[in-house]
């Protein structure tokens, strides 16, 4: 709290008041407005009381400044002085003042209006100061944001003269972890990364959540070579963070920056040219490694949907060699079979076991993983050829499947096979809820669904080559007798 007044026993008097009424507020007293600007721009004033009349620079001008004065305009000034009357009070008013009251001081002045005052208008500045501190931080991590950094960071080219490091980071596969685990688990991972800026960085650096998966630094130093232990450290301790078994990595570059704001352009864009680069070494390990554990723990939590994978990836490798396809198509379509649920990884667990018949809503919660699948491999080099059958293998010929109503042949030969291959194991492994068909029974079913969900052709081919069953055993007499 600051109170300017050149009455020595008023400044007294409100200064008591004060201590009294508002305790642990500390108090600076100045007899006028020469050093005011000096005095707030030193320490953390939450208001001030000033008098407008006094020798050398009086209330009004202090005012003025004050409120011309970027960092200051938001402080508010309780005017208190004996010549207010109607003019006075508006003028200052419009000057921008917060509140006033009179001198001499009265009773119920020094009673209750000016301890009233004086703590709604400190009240009134913390709350501007909150709400002008989350204007400037990114509310995950509380970092600084990315228009915070920027106006730092020109701040201190227009004052500084040194050279700094600017560092960019990323987190590698953070886009994997949203699409599988869902944004919270991703935010943990944000919040970590920040966590681990901070252990890492020296405290005189500037850190920020420059946008998404990435964070900017301007680290206080001039030796590449402490640059460089700095970011061994960051992908060190955030190489062992793990959340749901998965392990990121973080990408980083580097650049010096000159004292000039062009240089400040030019070092940021190097620096995230270097992360960029950095990111592409890393990124086809880290995201082929976390697809397999993301598999494994959808497999894990779900042992049945493990069972069923590889029944699926076994008759879909059959499949392709029955279709006559290459080593290396018989192969994918392998792959295919085993990752083809990845998607539900991010369905809740209790409708992936539940034990009775799915409600609507349940339902459609299912009818998500296909496009959850799709994402997830289509973030890694190495799975991205699975992709597009992975989301179309819910699809019907007919055009009445999920997600995207393809039919017949847009959809994609794999996305056609599988659908075929997931139905049959669907419909002859047991179920809590149902008992399982017979071979059979089955294939009768795939056949009954032909031109409508399935394809004519690889139907056939699937019942007789696959499962080894001849067609013309499973057609009744009258349907015999039509061909």
């Amino acid at each position: 709290m600051l109170i300017v007044d050149d009455s020595a026993s008023d400044r007294s008097i409100i200064r008591a008041i004060i201590e009294k009424n508002i305790p642990d507020t500390m108090v600076i007293e100045l007899s006028d407005g020469r050093h005011v600007k000096q005095t707030l721009a030193e320490h953390p004033i939450n208001a001030c009381i000033l008098d407008l009349k006094m020798s050398d620079v009086d209330g009004f001008q202090t005012l003025k400044e004050m409120k011309e004065t970027s960092s200051l305009m938001d402080i508010p000034v309780i005017i208190c002085s004996g010549l207010i009357d109607a003019g006075t009070l508006q003028s200052v008013l419009e000057m921008g003042a917060y509140d006033y009251f009179s001198k001499p001081l009265s009773n119920d002045v020094m009673k209750t209006l000016l301890p009233l005052k004086v703590r709604n208008a400190i009240e009134w500045m913390n709350r501007t100061r909150y709400v002008a501190h989350l204007s400037e931080i990114d509310f995950l991590t509380g970092l600084l944001n990315r228009n915070t950094f920027k106006r730092y960071m020109e701040a201190c080219t227009q004052r500084d003269t040194k050279h700094v490091y600017m560092l960019m980071c990323d987190i590698n596969g953070l886009k994997i972890v949203n699409d599988a685990y869902g944004s919270d688990v991703g935010d943990g991972f944000l919040i970590e990364a920040a966590r681990v800026l901070r252990d890492c960085c020296p405290e005189t650096s500037i850190i920020a959540r420059w946008g998404g998966d990435e964070f900017a630094v301007c680290l206080n130093t001039d030796s590449v070579e402490h640059v460089q232990r700095i970011v061994s450290e960051i992908k060190t301790a955030f190489s062992r963070m793990q959340h749901h078994g998965l392990a990121l990595g973080m990408a980083c570059g580097y650049d010096k920056h000159h004292p000039s704001q062009l240089q400040l352009n030019k070092a940021m864009i190097n620096a995230e040219d270097a992360m960029f680069r950095d990111k592409v070494l890393d990124n086809v390990s880290v995201r082929s490694s976390m697809i397999n554990t993301i598999l494994a723990t959808l497999h894990e939590k779900n042992p049945r949907e493990e069972s069923h994978s590889r029944r699926v990836s076994e008759q879909c490798q059959q499949m392709g060699r029955a279709l006559g396809l290459s080593e290396d198509k018989v192969h994918e379509l392998k792959v295919m079979g085993l990752v083809h649920d990845i998607g539900k990884i991010a369905i809740d667990e209790q409708i992936l076991n539940k034990p009775g018949k799915l409600t609507e809503e349940e339902w459609q919660e299912i009818c998500r993983h296909p496009e959850i699948g799709f994402r997830l491999l289509s973030s890694s080099p190495e799975m991205k050829i699975y992709a597009h059958a992975i989301l179309s293998h819910h699809e019907r010929v007919d055009g009445g499947g999920y997600p995207n109503g393809l039919f017949g042949d847009v959809i994609p030969q794999y996305a056609k096979i599988l659908s075929i291959v997931d139905a049959f194991d669907a419909m002859t492994c047991e179920r809590t809820y149902k008992l399982p068909l017979t071979k059979e029974m089955a294939a009768r079913e795939l056949l009954r669904c032909m031109n409508a969900q399935f394809d004519e052709k690889l139907t056939r081919v699937f019942i007789e080559h696959v499962i080894g069953i001849d067609i013309d055993s499973l057609i009744g007499g009258d349907e015999r007798d039509e061909k």
